[in-house]
């Protein structure tokens, strides 16, 4: 009997801490099959016309598998951790735990996570892209670093709708004459019933490794015109400042976003300001089918003279079949063009349509 009553005793208070903690496996399986183009003209570049079929990962949404979990600690407080690794589902590969690897503490002041994780900014500016926020969308053209590592980040509860967030992202990249990287983000929100609209802001410093977020998306255009790439010396800065709003009519979502994008770099004259807008709609066409689609544009100028300008039209339908289980179609046109009097004369056009499935877990 008494061993009975011991056992029944070690089983309550396993299942007492067991209920304390959680862990959870989720994830996203994303592909899609459709065309590329990508073409160069002008008189600085090598002029060529490239479309291709392909079949692709993360249409809507990137193809992920994660883990998260929490343990209730007493007074409020609890531990969390997330993992979570990108999927190329056309290749089978992943990169580890290369989208998100935190672990933190959050209670009634908030939650504090220290990792690789999204940015503030980029917290913000994700709910403001238009077309799903996904492979099609018409977004902001210069590039930031999203998911900074080595940070720490802070989150706000909301209060009475406001919230806001900071992270602080650490270089790690000193050498004997040259000062580490940074990324410093942060956001502040109001989100009531239908309107969401905020501030977001980030600020990017290049380390001895030269690396700034800016670099990324314009390298893969100077790479696709037959250009050298190029490098962020010691010390170059971005900063990025956006401005948004979405509104939910009922009968359509509505979202735009001002983005001022300034960029410095030693030993070089001049500084280059960019000033970025995206305008979207997401249209319920019945309870499983959504509309969306989306404008933007940018134009980037050096001590007051253009240097580049951007265009970008997209659009998507997706169509629940279930509750885990979407079907989509969507395109994007994208045009980028470089003034010739003060970089070089390339005009670059790309376009995307493709069909897909998603599936979440």
């Amino acid at each position: 009997m008494k061993k009975s009553l011991i056992a029944l005793a070690v089983l309550a208070a396993s299942g007492a801490a067991m209920a304390q903690s959680s862990v959870t496996l989720y994830g996203v399986a994303d592909v899609w099959v459709g065309s590329t183009k990508a073409e160069v003209s002008g008189a600085d570049a090598v002029a060529s016309s490239l479309r291709q079929t392909k079949l692709d990962s993360g249409g809507i949404s990137g193809s992920r598998w994660g883990i998260k979990g929490s343990e209730d600690l007493g007074g409020g407080l609890k531990a969390n951790f997330v993992l979570e690794s990108g999927i190329s589902l056309d290749t089978g590969s992943s990169g580890g735990f290369n989208r998100v690897s935190t672990l933190g503490l959050s209670g009634g002041f908030g939650a504090v996570t220290l990792g690789n994780d999204y940015s503030a900014y980029d917290d913000f500016r994700a709910g403001l892209n238009n077309t799903f926020d996904s492979a099609f969308t018409a977004g902001l053209f210069l590039g930031y670093s999203g998911s900074p590592k080595n940070q720490v980040k802070y989150v706000s509860p909301s209060f009475g709708g406001f919230s806001a967030s900071l992270g602080y992202a650490f270089g790690e990249d000193k050498s004997t004459t040259t000062s580490a990287g940074s990324v410093t983000s942060l956001n502040a929100q109001y989100g009531a019933g239908p309107l969401v609209v905020g501030f977001a802001h980030q600020a990017e410093k290049a380390g001895a490794t030269g690396q700034l977020g800016v670099f990324g998306v314009v390298n893969e255009q100077l790479a696709s015109a037959g250009l050298s790439e190029i490098a962020a010396p010691a010390g170059t800065k971005a900063q990025y400042s956006l401005l948004g709003a979405s509104y939910d009519l009922g009968v359509a979502k509505l979202l735009g976003s001002f983005n001022a994008v300034k960029f410095t770099a030693p030993g070089v004259a001049g500084n280059i300001k960019s000033n970025e807008f995206q305008i979207g709609a997401d249209v319920p066409l019945s309870p499983a089918m959504t509309l969306a689609v989306g404008y933007s544009q940018s134009k980037a100028k050096d001590t007051g003279t253009e240097i580049y300008k951007t265009t970008a039209f997209s659009a998507a339908v997706m169509y629940s079949l279930s509750k885990r289980t979407s079907a989509y179609a969507g395109l994007n046109n994208t045009k980028l063009e470089f003034n010739s009097a003060n970089f070089a004369d390339i005009t670059l056009k790309s376009n995307l349509y493709a069909v897909g499935i998603k599936h979440t877990f």
